[in-house]
């Protein structure tokens, strides 16, 4: 396994602390591991992925202290170099439970209880702006979206906009390790695309999955390896580059239970989300904005 290199690092306020944090030894080709297969409300399949797409190693430990000491965020922490974790207050997790989310078998049932009381709605929206705005660096925020996956899904990112109505979801290509970024940033302005927050709002844990190192620092790394000029990488394909010349580089997983939100700067690294070993659905609430403390 490549060593870790001091780069993105994490502010750590879970109850769990490192426990709740552990590493493996890097990535494979998705055609070199098969992916778990998914039984969910009468939809039996193994997922399958982009032909491109590079998946997490299984091997999983738990940090050691050097590693911890690696990724320990500092006084210079702000919204592109920095991961965020900790708990949503308790009056804002009693406005979650007051909406009975549990049960829910797919995308309708989630929106249909979420919209079912007004006044619920309202007093949750009320709640979640109380807690963000001290988080927004005096910077406006915006909801993005409700985020539903099935469960026991090794990595969750997909591109569903291009699928016909009515698709299935073993339709579904995955797009493995990613960044998020658009074809109106580069690999060298990725880091003033701002973060979001996650908040976990499911019914059992799911993970954050990252490589700590910024789009720039990727890059630099593959100049050493490759003319980059001459691969014309860019913010589109740096990740199947990347993860083609450096398989080694460790990936982060962060055990995000019920209620547990990370705020990432998802636009300037490497990252995915799972629901590996859960039964039921996935749902995750994320807002855009600045955020940092």
């Amino acid at each position: 396994m490549t060593q870790l290199k001091k780069g993105i690092t994490i502010h750590n306020q879970l109850p769990e602390s490192y426990d709740a944090i552990s590493i493996n030894s890097g990535t494979v080709h998705h055609a070199e591991q098969v992916a778990p297969p998914v039984s969910f409300q009468g939809f039996n399949y193994v997922p399958q992925y982009n032909d491109d797409a590079y998946v997490i190693k299984r091997d999983w430990r738990a940090l050691n202290n050097a590693e911890i000491r690696c990724l320990q965020a500092n006084g210079h922490r702000n919204d592109y170099n920095t991961i965020y974790l900790g708990d949503i207050p308790e009056k804002l997790k009693d406005q979650f439970h007051s909406l009975s989310l549990t049960g829910a078998a797919n995308r309708d049932e989630v929106m249909g209880k979420l919209a079912a009381s007004a006044d619920k709605t309202k007093a949750l929206s009320e709640q979640l702006n109380a807690f963000l705005q001290p988080l927004a660096n005096k910077q406006p925020f915006k909801f993005h979206c409700i985020g539903i996956n099935f469960p026991n899904i090794e990595l969750v990112a997909c591109n569903t906009t291009k699928l016909p109505a009515g698709y299935k979801p073993q339709d579904i290509r995955y797009m493995g390790m990613h960044n998020d970024g658009t074809k109106d940033m580069t690999i060298y302005t990725a880091n003033k695309a701002g973060n979001r927050i996650s908040i976990n709002i499911g019914e059992e844990s799911r993970s954050f999955l990252f490589v700590n190192l910024s789009m720039v620092q990727a890059i630099n790394m593959l100049k050493k390896k490759i003319d980059i000029v001459e691969h014309n990488v860019n913010i589109a394909n740096i990740g199947r580059f990347f993860f083609q010349h450096y398989p080694d580089y460790p990936v982060i997983k962060i055990c995000q239970q019920p209620y547990q939100y990370y705020i990432a700067p998802t636009d300037n690294c490497f990252h995915d989300g799972s629901t590996l070993g859960s039964t039921t659905l996935d749902v995750t609430m994320v807002y855009f904005g600045n955020f940092q403390y």
